[in-house]
């Protein structure tokens, strides 16, 4: 770039010549006029700013100077919008603008230079403004346009283009490319101007700046542990490890029969490999072998390495205390065997034969009867293996040699003195795989990072043809819900050389169907749509709903192929009938931000692709980041424009045409050992359901097996799945993006029926490697086609994740995780009896040790517990004693969950779309985030949310005190009243307002009730009460808060008078045991955080037990009655309820009702 300096008063002038390129701008020294900038705007994105130097001469008042560019609209705009300039868009600043379509100068909201200059859209503009004396001039192409006085007001040093906050009665953002802007000191005259309006830019040379850039790639990274910690710092106890229990050994026959011709394979053993010295696959997979007889446990399959390990009696159980320590890391570093054996059922016999493994982590390695027949690598791959050549008639041995991930990491352990440490490390170059068991916030290293085979083998035999994965599609859905058509796919595989006939049958509900057909050698896929199968056009389907919103109704899909009259192979499925879409906000082609609802199963039959998510196609945009449309596709009948744009950026998901208040939790593992068959996974989703959720979120993948997605359709949990990567410029960046994804693939067709998945997320916090987040697009729009991908859990089209520690319970309703929010959490300590049976060293109890650290109580990083505990302080007095804080803490739990899903009423669909908590579920016993424990049981931060996430609710807004009712249900709710009470903490009642109201459908209404007035007869503590009456008077909804002017004064409730309460239990009969209690206060006081508690005979707690409600609160007069349910009716007969509470007198009641 050429250019002639020209002296200038005290500054310097730059002078553009006729004969300059755009190319290149070199750096002009710093006391040299700023630019010339070429910058291009996104009408849908963000401001570019540039900050001067303070002491800019020529921003003066009094300072003559000159703003100079080019501009180019993307689109037509009438304005009025700011495009660039010097100082604040909305105050004292010096801009060009636009103004009905043509040019115009703002210096201030209410003064504007006008010129008949039109700016059109994809034309440059030559735009300048030069001052001199109390004169402005305004010109365009080099001729003047406009002229007036100059506003003679100081400015900041602040470059902007296209800035975003302007005065209120400028309402269009521009969007364009704006080159060779500079701002500089001295009044240029008429032949300058003239001489750089003949030189327009070159598009093809110019290289501009993006004021909404594309998204980043990963710039750095963590690797965890380099070395061990000092042993200094690592947890101590104040008694020993716990001695190892060995568990009964199971008696299960080798094969146990799932159909006519599949079988699950059982009798496992597991030995380590060095163990076995030089033994191989060869030796250790023949019917002779007797290697190493004494090395061999009885394995746990389903089941990881460490989890034998315990079950035998060899380590002790690391779910207690520091347990985990008496483990050693060489479990992660060295190869493991199993072994199982088992006699050919004749039904195998002359079949095709094939042995399934439905999950190894990390790598496989397969022999059969002293054959090697393949290997598996990651994860979440199934390995499938013909085996007909070398399976016999009589006994068989199947060996597999089991190598846990290769980059394990160091564990670092958390204690007083070392903190809480990084989250994982080196184990996330190997996704797809269980990163978090390297160590994360809420658990430690797992010793042998879930190594095994932590899913079941099966056998499979079947005919000259076998089904693949099937896929069944809800092709459309009516909008009045009274029709559905399906689309169901089948892959025939056929292994002969030549090709087969066959006969397909599919059967569900009333639905039967078959069809003849031939099948070419390696197989094809057969379809059957609405439109060549009427039988898949279906009237009144039953639809499948998330939780609150309907019945989770669920089809089973016989599906089986016959040849030559003989069943060759079958398979068994269940489905959903139902519709997601999207409300999401897109760039267009003309860099605007639409507003528009897509429906991506419509695209796919189409034959569209809609949503652009590659890194260059993600822009900041207000209020986050959004991704763009494909070219062209705004026009797709796949994409409705929304007028509403409320929500933009964030994401709106409807399921079945009826928007979702999206509402529950992350799951960082459903067990930090993969535990994970159906029995002990199911209390948690009945945990999730009961508490009025209706998402999980599995997050990174650690959760993806057949048991989590089941459970998640049964229960109407909408699942957010991620892969297996986490947070950008943090986290490593897996090694193998060809295995990570084969892994995606495989779990793409395995899980792709489950109506409860609703997207896919690429990354935990950022966008994967554009190798893996196009890879991964590609794979769901593929083999899925129906459901968004997107390559951040957070951020694009969501809100940024947290907080994670404690905070003001106002904060929720005003500024914290608006929009769409994925994680936002908050400590959560668990019950007394929990806590105490996971931390049995009454040494280790209290004060706060290394065990609590170790269970996740922390001292530092994002669940820093230091906030909590001031505020415990401050609010509720010091703790005592363990007891003493337990009570406290259940107070703030109860108050602070609450909030954040209140405050997520407050504003749904004005600010807020969606909300889940960090975490709903813990993996291990912790006392961190959780709205339950490890065990099932339910501390005050489970009824804290389930009263605010119920479907119909009554809640007090903060800061205002006033009253609104929520209804998330798809009917209106009519003839309703609200009643709140004012009660004196001495139990007075103090104050009493009722109000009728009708509740529209999905929504909340305006205030009800304003308490602000009725409060300040507290003296300033006290209690309300809310209930929400239906038509015929019965309670629907209920709330009870303490309102306090300020800590000081919530300190009073520590003194509150003890208060008796009585407690009457019945026992009932039905489809399951239903122990009902009431709960009776006779006082004057109000008895606060009253909690009931289940116990057997021997004073050990009753666990699963399923409470309607519990750590009541209870007026004077008031009476409750709870239904709790447990596992038998001979359970609960025996059992005895525990009442302790606030300040409630411990009591107790038995079954038949006799205390």
């Amino acid at each position: 770039m050429l250019m002639v300096r020209k002296a200038f008063r005290r500054g310097a002038l730059w002078v553009l010549c006729a004969c300059m390129g755009w190319t290149a701008v070199e750096a002009a020294p710093a006391d040299d006029p700023p630019g010339p900038y070429d910058v291009r705007v996104l009408a849908g994105g963000v401001a570019l700013t540039k900050k001067l130097a303070a002491q800019t001469p020529w921003l003066s008042a009094d300072a003559d100077w000159s703003v100079v560019g080019w501009v180019r609209p993307s689109r037509s705009i009438t304005g009025p919008a700011l495009i660039a300039g010097v100082g604040d868009p909305q105050g004292a600043g010096r801009y060009f603008a636009i103004d009905g379509g043509t040019l115009g100068f703002a210096q201030g909201a209410d003064n504007v230079l006008r010129s008949t200059q039109t700016l059109r859209a994809g034309s440059w503009t030559q735009v300048a403004a030069v001052a001199q004396g109390e004169r402005l001039t305004l010109y365009a192409n080099g001729r003047k346009v406009a002229s007036g006085r100059v506003q003679q007001t100081a400015i900041a040093p602040t470059l902007v283009f296209g800035p975003r906050q302007q005065p209120a009665a400028y309402t269009q953002h521009f969007g364009g490319d704006i080159a060779g802007f500079t701002a500089q000191a001295g009044a240029l005259d008429a032949q300058a101007i003239a001489r750089l309006a003949a030189n327009a830019p070159d598009p093809a040379l110019q290289r501009f700046e993006d004021a909404s850039p594309g998204w980043r790639l990963q710039v750095k990274q963590m690797a965890g542990q380099l070395a061990p910690q000092p042993a200094a710092t690592l947890p101590r106890s104040s008694a020993a490890f716990s001695a190892p229990v060995a568990q009964p050994v199971p008696d299960a026959p080798a094969l146990q029969s799932l159909d006519a011709t599949s079988w699950r394979v059982d009798a496992w053993q597991l030995a380590a490999a060095p163990e076995l010295g030089a033994a191989t696959g060869a030796t250790l997979s023949r019917r002779d072998d007797t290697t190493g007889n004494a090395s061999w446990h009885v394995a746990t399959v389903p089941g990881t390495v460490l989890t034998t390990l315990v079950d035998r009696g060899v380590y002790p159980d690391p779910d207690i205390g520091l347990n985990n320590m008496a483990i050693p890391e060489a479990l992660s570093r060295q190869d493991w065997w199993y072994r199982s054996s088992f006699d050919l059922p004749a039904a195998a016999q002359g079949k095709r034969l094939e042995l399934l493994f439905n999950g190894i982590n990390y790598a496989g390695e397969i022999w059969v009867n002293g054959v090697q027949v393949g290997r598996t690598r990651g994860a979440f791959a199934r390995g499938r293996f013909d085996v007909s050549r070398q399976l016999k008639p009589g006994r068989n041995v199947i060996a597999v040699r089991v190598s846990p991930p290769p980059h394990p990491g160091i564990a670092h352990e958390q204690s007083m003195r070392a903190g809480v440490g990084e989250n994982g490390g080196m184990q996330a170059l190997d996704g797809p795989t269980f990163i978090a068991s390297e160590g994360w916030d809420w658990i430690p290293a797992v010793r042998d990072r879930n190594a095994g085979l932590w899913q079941d083998v099966q056998l499979h035999a079947s005919g000259p043809l076998a089904l693949g994965d099937i896929q069944v599609l809800t092709a459309r859905l009516a909008p009045d819900h009274q029709r559905a058509e399906l689309e169901i796919n089948v892959p025939l595989r056929n292994d002969t050389p030549a090709a087969v006939q066959g006969n397909v049958q599919l059967a569900f509900g009333d639905v039967t169907i078959q069809r003849q057909v031939t099948v070419p050698a390696g197989g094809s896929t057969l379809k059957f749509t609405a439109a060549d199968t009427p039988q898949l056009r279906l009237v009144n389907p039953r639809l499948w709903w998330p939780n609150g919103y309907g019945e989770p109704a669920l089809y089973t899909l016989q599906v089986g192929v016959d040849v030559e009259g003989a069943r060759s192979d079958a398979q068994q499925l269940r489905f959903g009938i139902r519709e997601v879409t999207y409300e999401l906000s897109l760039f267009d082609d003309e860099g605007a931000l639409r507003r528009v609802l897509v429906d991506l199963n419509q695209a796919r039959q189409r034959g569209e692709r809609i949503v652009d998510v590659r890194h260059a196609a993600i822009r900041p945009v207000p209020g986050g980041n959004a991704q763009s449309l494909y070219p062209g596709a705004l026009g797709s009948p796949a994409v409705q424009q929304l007028d509403d744009s409320t929500l933009a950026p964030h994401l709106v998901i409807r399921i079945n045409g009826v928007r979702i208040a999206v509402k529950g939790g992350n799951w960082g593992m459903d067990d930090w050992r993969k535990r994970v068959s159906r029995e002990r996974l199911e209390p948690y989703f009945r945990l999730q359901r009961d508490a009025h959720f209706n998402v999980v979120r599995n997050w990174v993948g650690q959760n993806t097996e057949a048991s989590f997605f089941e459970l998640a359709d049964e229960y109407g949990m909408l699942v957010l799945n991620d892969f297996w990567q986490s947070t950008q410029n943090y986290n490593m960046e897996p090694a193998d993006a060809a295995l990570f994804l084969d892994n995606a693939a495989e779990v793409i067709k395995r899980f792709r029926n489950h109506p409860s998945i609703v997207l896919w997320f690429g990354r935990n916090e950022g966008v994967p490697a554009p190798i893996l987040n196009e890879g991964l697009d590609k794979l769901v729009a593929e083999l899925d086609g129906t459901r968004w991908y997107t390559g951040s859990s957070n951020e694009i089209n969501l809100q940024g994740s947290g907080p994670y520690n404690y905070r003001e319970p106002v904060a929720y309703f005003n500024k914290l995780a608006q929009g769409f929010s994925v994680e936002v959490g908050t400590p959560s300590f668990s019950t007394l009896e929990s806590f105490k049976a996971s931390v049995p060293a009454v040494g280790d109890q209290w004060p706060i040790s290394d065990a609590w650290a170790y269970h996740d109580w922390h001292q530092s990083g994002n669940g820093d517990t230091n906030s909590f505990m001031r505020t415990l302080t401050d609010k509720l007095g010091a703790p005592t004693s363990l007891e003493d804080f337990e009570r406290k803490a259940q107070l703030l739990n109860y108050e602070t969950h609450r909030a954040i899903f209140e405050g997520f009423n407050a504003q749904l669909w004005s600010k807020n779309s969606g909300r889940l908590l960090w975490m709903s579920h813990p993996a291990w016993p912790s006392n961190m985030w959780q709205v339950y424990s490890h065990d099932y049981d339910t501390h005050a931060a489970y009824y804290g949310v389930r009263t605010a996430a119920e479907t119909l609710h009554v809640q007090m807004n903060l800061p205002g005190y006033e009253v609104v009712v929520v209804n998330n249900a798809a009917t209106p709710e009519r003839g309703l009243r609200v009643r709140a009470q004012v009660y004196a903490h001495d139990g007075k009642l103090l104050q009493q307002r009722e109000q009728p109201l009708d509740a529209a459908a999905v929504a909340v209404s305006a205030p009800v009730l304003q308490l602000a007035p009725l409060l300040k007869d507290t003296n300033g503590l006290g209690f309300v009460r809310l209930q929400l009456l239906g038509r015929d008077a019965v309670v629907r909804s209920r709330n009870f808060y303490w309102v306090a002017r300020d800590a000081v004064a919530m300190r009073g409730l520590d003194a509150l008078a003890k208060v008796p309460l009585q407690l009457t239990t019945q026992l009932q009969q039905g489809n399951e045991a239903v122990l009902c209690a009431t709960v009776r206060n006779r006082s004057q006081q109000v008895a606060l955080n009253t909690k009931l508690t289940l116990v057997d005979a021997q004073g050990q707690r009753i666990l699963p037990a399923y409470y309607s409600d519990n750590y009541l609160s209870l007026v004077p007069g008031e009476e409750r009655v709870v239904e709790i349910r447990g596992p038998s009716a001979a359970t609960l007969r025996n059992a005895t309820l525990q009442l302790r509470g606030w300040n409630a007198e411990p009591s107790t009641g038995v079954a038949n009702g006799v205390p």
